[in-house]
């Protein structure tokens, strides 16, 4: 009876353990590289920062406007405008504030 198996049958096999011993390889050297990354350790050292001042131009009082004696309708209309001046004033030295603060926050975070 002659042999049915072709000459291509015999190292297929051989191919595959090849292959599972490779994987086999691996999976070994990873499991061997797992305990010492544990070994590392990391130390997060906080720095504090001293907080810069805010400008003096800042935190300056606001001049409020004088109210006439006389109240009449055109120092009134006056009145209105120098309050409305002031209002702005302040409202453009909280936007700086807010902003040197948001730096602030920013740059702490980085570091």
């Amino acid at each position: 009876m002659p042999n049915s198996r072709s000459h291509w049958t015999h190292r297929l096999p051989r191919k595959t353990s090849e292959l599972l011993l490779q994987v086999m390889i691996a999976l070994i050297g990873l499991c061997l590289l797992l305990p010492l990354s544990g070994c590392t350790t990391t130390r997060t050292i906080y720095v504090k920062v001293p907080a810069v001042p805010l400008p003096a131009q800042l935190t300056a009082e606001t001049p409020q406007p004088a109210i006439p004696d006389p109240l009449t309708y055109g120092a009134s209309l006056d009145l209105n405008v120098s309050l409305l001046s002031a209002l702005g004033q302040c409202n453009i030295d909280k936007a700086s504030i807010r902003k040197i603060e948001f730096e602030r926050d920013h740059t702490v975070q980085k570091e």
